[in-house]
């Protein structure tokens, strides 16, 4: 094995083992070539679970690119793809998950799997493996949205790891590119909530192959510069989301026109960048803009005009004007109650942000109540530790201070500090805002050194 010189031995302290896996793939390539490169492109996916229709992309992949036959030939017929599979799972390298048409691979032997690759065959398997997890990305209004990103999670980490470290400088080398310009669109749309750094560096790279294809007014590009807008937006970087915004405004203006809902879409962006901005007459301007625009075209009880109204009562209600905040907030709760359901996330927002409204005009056995309903929808759909559910953790804190409830509220607020301290850092300004809270406790609680420790830090 040593003399092969492609087996990393050393990693190994079971030679046994590793001969057997040897001796396991080579009888695999013998009664099976589809097996035998299957296996090889699971090493460039994750370990976790492997199942048919993430393999079966690669028949829609083949329309924008060459696909192998061999790959072709699995994606297309479930019954190949299972004979492949399963004469994997009989020599062991794979496992069949209980209860499920999938399979998962141990942690070990799925990195051995990176070694059988020749260097000639390594670009041509990573961007199969990236252009089949973008076309499974899926997206947020299908049913069982947060299920289908969660499986996929594993998977689009291990390929955009690739793409990152490998794939870019792979591309720009090779006269003919493998990866669309979807693939990084939609691996930038898949990591927009999960990791705003990686989604914009695919948006970017997305955005370079629309300019290059397509042109810079193409909607396809708009589009690209519109989420880029959002992502600079939710990073802080407001200048640059402003140029993004204005650009892609103009552009989808001269090519949809001053109605149509795209560019709606990015007159409602702005107006959340304006509002963040404090610029808000022309925030406000924006909303009405992008609300009218969205009744016309889509009704009163479309998504979209719920998302506007939505923003307009967090507006209102930073500008004071309560009443009519308070109205935003209903009916968009009572629209996204009838178009999501009770316990979608768009309505646990707005849940969460009557919470706020109440606690602002001292009603706070209501505000509780919100705030005790958002927590309970957002720890089901996303999680404990989600920055969502979070920032409700944090808001009970604040009326459990105000109510009184000094030892209930040090506890919510404690819960909310180590949350944003491993999803944000020490260092981010919601972290900051929790540490602070809880300075504004210990000094009433007159744990005045506590007070001052956290003062400190969050100054």
């Amino acid at each position: 094995m040593q003399s092969q010189g492609r087996f990393a031995l050393e990693e190994y302290g079971d030679r046994n083992v590793l001969t057997t896996w040897t001796m396991s793939y080579e009888q695999v390539q013998k009664q099976s070539n589809e097996a035998a490169w299957l296996l090889k492109l699971w090493g460039f996916l994750d370990h976790g679970e492997l199942w048919y229709k993430l393999v079966a992309a690669a028949s829609k992949l083949s329309k924008k690119v060459d696909v192998p036959t061999w790959l072709l030939s699995i994606a297309k017929d479930n019954l190949a793809y299972t004979d492949a599979v399963g004469l994997l799972s009989s020599y062991s390298l794979a496992d069949a998950r209980e209860g499920s048409n999938s399979h998962s691979m141990h942690s070990v032997l799925h990195r051995w799997c990176g070694q059988l690759v020749e260097d000639k065959e390594q670009h041509v398997l990573g961007c199969i493996a990236a252009g089949i997890v973008a076309i499974n990305v899926p997206s947020e209004s299908e049913p069982e949205f947060s299920k289908k990103r969660k499986r996929l999670l594993g998977h689009a980490i291990g390929v955009s790891a690739w793409l990152i470290n490998t794939g870019f400088a792979e591309e720009e080398e090779t006269d003919v590119g493998m990866i669309q310009e979807s693939t990084y669109y939609n691996l930038g749309y898949f990591f927009a909530g999960e990791d705003r750094q990686k989604a914009v560096k695919m948006y970017q790279r997305a955005l370079q192959g629309y300019e290059k294809a397509w042109g810079l007014e193409h909607t396809s590009t708009l589009d690209t510069v519109n989420n880029l807008g959002l992502l600079y937006a939710d990073l802080g970087r407001l200048d640059e989301a402003e140029k993004m915004y204005q650009r892609a405004l103009q552009g989808k203006e001269k090519a949809w026109g001053l109605e149509h809902t795209s560019t709606l879409d990015t007159v409602n962006n702005l107006g959340n960048l304006y509002a963040d901005l404090g610029r808000l007459d022309e925030a406000e301007k924006m909303y009405q803009r992008a609300l009218q625009g969205y009744e016309k075209a889509w009704g009163l009880e479309h998504t979209s005009t719920l998302s506007t109204v939505n923003n307009l009562g967090i507006l209102y209600a930073g500008l004071g004007r309560l009443d009519e905040a308070e109205k935003m907030y209903q009916r968009a709760l009572q629209g996204y109650e009838k178009a999501w359901g009770l316990e979608h996330t768009s309505t646990l927002i707005t849940v969460n942000n009557l919470g706020l409204l109440y606690a602002d005009l001292g009603r706070l056995d209501e505000a509780e109540k919100m705030y005790q309903r958002a927590l309970q929808g957002k720890e089901k759909a996303w999680g404990l530790e989600h920055t969502s559910t979070l920032n409700t953790v944090n808001n009970l804190g604040s009326l459990y201070a105000d109510l009184g409830r000094l030892d209930k509220a040090e506890k919510i607020y404690q819960r909310a500090l180590q949350g944003y301290e491993k999803a944000w850092g020490l260092e981010h300004t919601s972290t900051l805002d929790t540490v602070n809270n809880l300075g504004s406790l210990y000094a009433d609680l007159g744990r005045l050194d506590e007070a001052e420790k956290m003062y400190q830090r969050a100054l």
